[in-house]
């Protein structure tokens, strides 16, 4: 791809759209950013594949908030209901 910085204003777009908040939600939710990686039964090769995963959903949450003069908490805080699959 591009450039970071093209690609975090490219996820900016993307979040300023119903659709693309709930695509987002979806893939962070997957990544295991907002739940632990750690299954029930303390698999150690499950979770050092959901740890990959999370490290992927990290770096999209990272190119949403990292300009400091456009982060606003709420943004983050819509996109963690999302993912939770509770809509604030």
């Amino acid at each position: 791809m591009r450039d970071r910085m093209q690609a975090a204003r490219d996820a900016r777009i993307v979040m300023g759209t119903e659709e693309g908040e709930r695509l987002i939600g979806y893939l962070l939710d997957y990544c295991h950013v907002f739940k632990a990686s750690m299954g029930a039964d303390c698999d150690p090769n499950r979770t050092l594949f959901n740890e990959g995963q999370r490290s992927v959903g990290n770096e999209i949450v990272a190119l949403i908030v990292n300009d400091a003069d456009r982060f606003k908490p709420q943004t983050l805080r819509k996109v963690t209901s999302l993912a939770e699959g509770t809509d604030i």
